[in-house]
């Protein structure tokens, strides 16, 4: 089968086009025909070697590609799955301590593997698999229940949009997304994101004031780290708490405390990938529910032709998509 291999975390200079053997999945594995490898910006940081330095080491050579949407080939002892099913995946282990999605084919764990909404594309699908449970467990552990007020940081990001939507649907009384550019603004209050703030144009506190009658929110999903957490700390009221799960835009930040004191606010850091198999299933549950009622829809870029790897990734390290990126198989 056709597929991509790194021996070094070298950039998509060193990605290399192979051929090598259709994997035969065992045990509780599933065999996935891929038709959209996603990329997203963790198989960047792999591919790139720009990982935190307390993560497990690479495991190399390796087939890149965290996330993918494909159909199910062989389901193995599955009762949930069967061949022909449209399956989503992602989880920590792909396209970094073993192989990944950017290949022809790829063995997946079942419980990492979920039907894709009959809504939802193949190439939307790809980053949906783990935007969207990042979203949904970061507000159940943010307290998030009808009537409050959200911030989201970072729309047309995977996350960001996914938490926007999310917390929308589930009935927030306001939420309010962020951007660092007029033109993603624009894209964004064109997609049906009604309260964007423009950071080119204003502070993100002065920006969320104005949307949310002169005070902070609820709750913060913040996927982006670095000075943009500190921003947020400085958008919130009484008891808030801001849960950061991300550092796209930095893996320092400096907090005002008194920020925080002022308004007893907290700060939780979070990873989906610590949550149970149960936890994953309520959250594409919740998904599924919500994208077949029209509730949610994942932004969805472009795609590459599996030949243009190397591009994709470029692309994604670069260009900051509004909405997600995969590879065509």
């Amino acid at each position: 089968m056709r597929a991509w291999l790194i021996e070094s975390q070298s950039g998509s200079q060193g990605l290399k086009s192979v051929e090598v053997d259709k994997p035969t999945r065992s045990g509780t594995e599933i065999l996935v025909k891929m038709t959209a490898p996603g990329v997203v910006p963790f198989d960047v940081a792999v591919i790139n070697d720009e990982n935190e330095a307390n993560f497990p080491p690479c495991t190399l050579p390796l087939i890149p590609g965290n996330q993918g949407a494909g159909v199910v080939e062989d389901a193995g002892p599955s009762n949930r799955l069967k061949a022909g099913d449209r399956v989503m995946f992602g989880a920590f282990p792909y396209g970094f301590m073993r192989n990944g999605s950017w290949a022809e084919y790829c063995t997946v764990e079942e419980d990492h593997a979920w039907k894709i909404p009959d809504s939802v594309s193949d190439g939307a699908a790809a980053q949906a698999s783990v935007a969207y449970p990042t979203a949904y467990r970061a507000l159940v552990e943010a307290g998030f229940a009808a009537g409050k007020t959200v911030l989201a940081p970072g729309i047309g990001g995977s996350v960001g949009n996914a938490a926007f939507q999310l917390a929308r649907a589930l009935g927030a009384a306001n939420v309010i997304g962020t951007t660092s550019s007029t033109a993603k603004a624009e894209q964004a209050r064109a997609a049906g994101f009604e309260n964007v703030v423009d950071l080119s144009k204003q502070s993100m506190a002065e920006g969320v004031h104005a949307l949310n009658g002169g005070e902070g929110v609820d709750i913060v999903i913040d996927s982006l780290g670095g000075p943009i957490l500190a921003e947020t700390a400085k958008c919130i009221k009484r008891y808030s708490k801001i849960i950061t799960l991300g550092f796209a835009a930095g893996r320092q930040s400096t907090i005002t405390l008194a920020d925080l004191i002022l308004y007893r606010g907290s700060i939780q850091g979070y990873g989906v990938y610590t949550c149970t198999p149960e936890e994953w299933a309520d959250a594409w549950t919740v998904f599924t529910q919500l994208a077949d009622a029209g509730k949610i829809k994942p932004l969805f870029d472009r795609s590459f032709p599996f030949d243009e790897a190397p591009a994709a990734l470029d692309y994604v390290a670069t260009a900051r998509p509004f909405g997600g990126v995969a590879l065509a198989i």
